[in-house]
């Protein structure tokens, strides 16, 4: 892309990542999907968690806590670890953004608006490319359909782009873009499923399915 197109890596970097996540689009809307029904199922998940409310961990009922968790998922033809698989996918870019922008010397002095050094992390007093990843990061995570009813869950996802940014908030500036290029598609991948795809209403379990005779 550089060489051949673009000339300049900055500009390179956004129009790879672009391209990787539109080759990824139709396991994200899968996940998407996967996501949006487990979030219609919260108030079934509820009323388990309310049941087995104020057991330890240890408790042999806890097993049967799980049970009924991976049975109002199979009634409803969900499965909780697609969510995972775009994430999963991810991993080896990042491993090689991360990877190329730390030994390569073609990078070295790569520059992209006002970004002087791709390599390294942006010289200004206050760096933007992190800010503007940690916000874009907080605009998807509300985007996202809820499938955990925990609140304290809930607490910890929402401090999740700051943990992000801290973490990145000393990388190379090429390593921050990439994930910020990310964050951008998939805000608007997930505005367009959004808009296409309505959300369900809150799952119901019949009476004779949650509490089935022995």
């Amino acid at each position: 892309l550089n060489n051949k197109y673009v000339h300049n890596y900055g500009w390179s970097i956004i129009l790879l990542t672009i391209i990787i996540n539109f080759l990824m689009l139709p396991l994200k809307f899968t996940s998407l999907k996967s996501m949006r029904a487990m979030s219609a199922l919260q108030p079934e998940m509820k009323k388990i968690n309310d049941k087995y409310a104020g057991m330890g961990m240890r408790d042999p009922r806890k097993q049967k806590q799980q049970e009924e968790v991976m049975a109002l998922y199979k009634l409803h033809g969900v499965n909780p670890a697609s969510g995972c698989v775009p994430m999963l996918l991810q991993i080896p870019f990042f491993f090689a953004y991360y990877k190329v922008l730390s030994v390569s010397i073609e990078m070295r002095g790569a520059h992209w608006l006002w970004v002087s050094d791709l390599s390294r992390p942006e010289d200004l007093a206050i760096r933007v490319l992190p800010l503007l990843m940690i916000a874009s990061q907080f605009v998807m995570q509300k985007m996202t359909p809820n499938t955990s009813g925990d609140p304290a869950q809930q607490k910890m996802l929402l401090m999740m782009p700051l943990f992000l940014g801290f973490m990145f908030y000393g990388q190379s500036s090429g390593l921050v873009l990439y994930w910020f290029t990310g964050n951008l598609v998939g805000i608007l991948q997930q505005w367009f499923f959004n808009r296409m795809a309505p959300a369900p209403a809150p799952a119901t379990v019949p009476a004779a399915k949650r509490n089935p005779k022995k």
